[in-house]
């Protein structure tokens, strides 16, 4: 099954106003203007990459399997 497939079969499973929600968020991340996924400098990339850095090895970071667990609690996953 594809992803487009998978995608389609959540959504006729999903309450209406589920779906309403889930196309305005989709539809605003495209609008013009408010996507997230801006371009980065080099600069803006390399410093972004320092900063990850210095949290690593100030601890400042959760382990992958424990991020996940927290986000599945969260969400009742």
């Amino acid at each position: 099954m594809s992803i487009a497939e998978a995608t389609k079969n959540m959504l006729d499973v999903m309450p209406e106003a589920d779906v309403k929600v889930i196309y305005l968020l989709t539809r605003n991340l495209f609008e013009k203007g408010s996507s997230p996924f801006r371009s980065l400098t080099r600069a803006q990339i390399l410093n972004d990459l320092e900063v990850s850095r210095k949290q690593i090895e100030e601890g400042e970071y959760l382990d992958f399997d424990d991020a996940m667990s927290e986000i599945e609690a969260e969400y009742d996953l």
